[in-house]
């Protein structure tokens, strides 16, 4: 998914958190939405999505399906002959765009990018450079010598080194640092109250041994990434006041409910003055005050009705709202078979409208599937896989020819395409397409490929990308590409005669002519995949093959 889908998708389930948050935050354990906030970053941060039939997204599209058809692109009727046949290749679906010119150079970085990277930068400047300023601030401050202070912390010691410090630039407690984590007091503090000082440390060393410090900069660091969703920005605000509402739940329960009164009190003696401060800090009483007495007040022991609530809530929220559309690329059945007779419904949508003179043909002999490519790739009889190792040994990854053009795919998945039989080579850029809107245009209109569909399927769920290329003649094709190597599907008005070798297959179509497997094995040549004797072998050796065993190809000298 590219970023802008996976922050649409991600809002969709801060929206629900919100939702719930507004309605439960003073009647469920904070924790509850700590854990909604966690899924959400991760929804933002890690570009991996599960699929799920009760995601609201699988509900979405299934609505969409009932009251939307697939569109269609009218196209000129192209038609070629085969064998006295007339074929007329099916409509092209909506997903095809413009054709893509040739640049000889570098692709340059869209200006969308540019923009992304300039707030990126802006709102990371936005969130260092006041941390920074205050960090030098915090230096300043001097060792506590207070005996209450001392005995308190060797009761409480933590796997990490913790200072307690004083600072006059402060008037209110708060906690610095991931590793090395400072608690700063300030001077004004009334040190001859055990009983607030207590709770005030409580306080600032739950959020050290919870990491709120880096939980904070995973916050800041979705905002910069997502700095365009307001979203993603009420997040933000909302999770840090999580974060310390789910720690006065914290020093609430430690303490008793009996020091509500108390530690509400010392909430609002403590209320920051009108100053700034660093978002990459715990303080104790940094968020909205209000609505932390609120919740201080309202809290409750927790009890295994609301924790079983808490947890159905959670997982019901995350199954619905966190997860992706179910991939019905497959057959209805939930597996493609790949041997199964494709129906008369999708083969009709595949050949397109069938003239009349087809049927003297067909009953001379011809099959529909003489129509398709050839896929010889694994032919036991004809030696195809040491072609392919052939080329996967030289600096390409696939190589095709037709009456048109040459092809190479080179090994950093750059295009370079050649129309003047290989004299001359041009880079081509090409345009991205979302796998899953292929794997449904592959399902529908190529349900008879030269491979396994099913493998194709699978390659595509599996994070495998497709570009796409569009030729001044609307000749298009698709690279699927993965690090299994690369996959090309062509799509054309009229069915031309090709020869492709792609690492996963090599392919002839109707009706090949000795002087384009000649050309091919030329460009071979000329690429270093094949040297001269092997060529000349494996030309001749192929033209036997096609005579004998292909009789409904037309193999013209």
């Amino acid at each position: 998914m590219s970023l802008l889908q996976i922050s649409i998708s991600a809002s969709v389930f801060i929206l629900a958190v919100i939702f719930l948050r507004s309605l439960l935050i003073h009647k469920l354990p904070k924790m509850t939405f700590m854990f909604l906030w966690g899924v959400a970053l991760i929804q933002l941060l890690v570009p991996v999505s599960v699929q799920s039939q009760f995601s609201i997204f699988t509900a979405a599209e299934h609505i969409s399906r009932m009251f939307t058809a697939p569109k269609l692109i009218s196209t000129r009727e192209s038609s070629t002959f085969v064998n006295g046949t007339t074929v007329i290749m099916p409509p092209i679906t909506e997903h095809l765009t413009a054709p893509i010119m040739p640049l000889e150079t570098a692709s340059q970085i869209s200006p969308i990018v540019w923009v992304w990277l300039v707030g990126f930068t802006l709102c990371a400047l936005f969130f260092i450079i006041p941390h920074l300023r205050y960090r030098k601030i915090y230096k300043m401050a001097v060792p506590i010598r207070n005996d209450f202070i001392r005995k308190w912390q060797h009761s409480n010691l933590l796997w990490r080194d913790v200072q307690i410090r004083q600072l006059d630039n402060i008037s209110t407690p708060l906690t610095y640092g991931i590793f090395r984590p400072v608690v700063l007091l300030p001077k004004n503090l009334d040190y001859d109250d055990e009983k607030q000082l207590a709770l005030i440390l409580t306080h600032e060393f739950t959020h050290i041994k919870r990491f709120d410090t880096l939980k904070k900069w995973i916050l800041a660091t979705s905002v910069c990434v997502h700095w365009f969703n307001p979203f993603v920005w009420v997040m933000y605000i909302l999770a840090n006041r999580d974060i310390e509402l789910f720690c006065d739940e914290t020093v609430i329960r430690k303490f008793g409910e009996d020091t509500k009164p108390t530690y509400a009190r010392a909430l609002v003696r403590l209320e920051e003055k009108k100053i700034g401060l660093s978002p990459m800090i715990s303080s104790f009483s940094k968020n909205s005050t209000e609505e932390r007495i609120i919740s201080i007040m309202k809290t409750k022991r927790i009890t295994i009705t609301t924790t079983l609530l808490a947890i159905g809530l959670v997982a019901s929220v995350v199954i619905i709202f966190a997860t992706s559309a179910l991939d019905k690329t497959e057959a209805s059945t939930g597996v493609y078979n790949p041997t199964a007779e494709p129906s008369a419904e999708i083969v009709a949508l595949y050949q397109g409208a069938i003239t009349t003179e087809i049927v003297p043909a067909l009953s001379q002999g011809a099959t529909t599937t003489d129509l398709m490519p050839h896929d010889l790739t694994f032919n036991k009889k004809y030696d195809v896989p040491k072609l392919i190792d052939s080329l996967m040994a030289s600096k390409y990854r696939a190589v095709y020819v037709d009456n048109e053009i040459y092809l190479r795919v080179m090994m950093d998945n750059t295009i370079q395409i050649s129309k003047d039989n290989g004299a001359v080579w041009k880079k081509y850029d090409t345009d991205e397409v979302d796998a899953k809107d292929f794997a449904k245009w592959l399902l529908i209109n190529d349900p008879i490929p030269g491979y396994s569909m099913k493998e194709v399927q699978s390659r595509l769920a599996n994070g495998a990308e497709v570009k796409h290329l569009v030729f001044e003649n609307v000749k298009e094709m698709y690279f699927i590409i993965d690090r299994n190597g690369v996959q090309i599907e062509l799509v054309q008005p009229e069915k031309i005669s090709s020869v492709l070798i792609d690492g996963q297959r090599m392919m002839i179509t109707s009706a090949i002519s000795a002087q384009m497997l000649k050309s091919f094995y030329d460009l071979l040549v000329s690429n270093n995949i094949l040297s001269e004797t092997h060529a000349k072998q494996d030309y001749s050796e192929r033209i036997k093959y096609l005579e004998k065993n292909l009789p409904n190809f037309i193999v013209t000298k």
